[in-house]
């Protein structure tokens, strides 16, 4: 009587384990702080968001350019470049991502693709 061996391989959700580092290429990456909660992350499995927002309200920058002698001549306000990390709860938390259904989570979104966070 013969013994069976069984190969047995862990089931996995996601292709690349939820990083974005190619396999192979290194062991570890430089921990990222969440801006929500704080917990380290690594930095390629971190999401990632760039915010381009203005330093003041509408209100506030019609009062400062009526006032001011550079903004008042067109010359624009500057604005706040925010590199936001989240960790992944609480970047599906704060519904910055979502889940979704196997046949949807290959696919990549870039910049250039607008991801309709609004809709189910």
């Amino acid at each position: 009587m013969g013994f069976l061996y069984f190969i047995v391989t862990m089931t996995t959700k996601r292709r690349n384990h939820g990083r974005s580092k190619p396999a192979g290429s290194r062991g570890r990456t430089t921990p990222v702080h969440c801006l929500n909660c704080g917990r380290l992350t690594p930095k390629d499995k971190a999401v990632r968001r760039f915010v381009v927002r203005n330093i003041l309200d509408q209100a506030s920058a019609r009062d400062v350019s009526e006032s001011s002698t550079v903004y008042n001549q067109g010359f624009p306000l500057p604005k706040l470049y925010l590199k936001q990390r989240y960790c992944i709860g609480c970047a599906i938390h704060s519904r910055t991502v979502r889940a979704r259904p196997v046949e949807n989570r290959k696919t990549r979104y870039t910049s250039k693709q607008k991801f309709i966070a609004g809709k189910k």
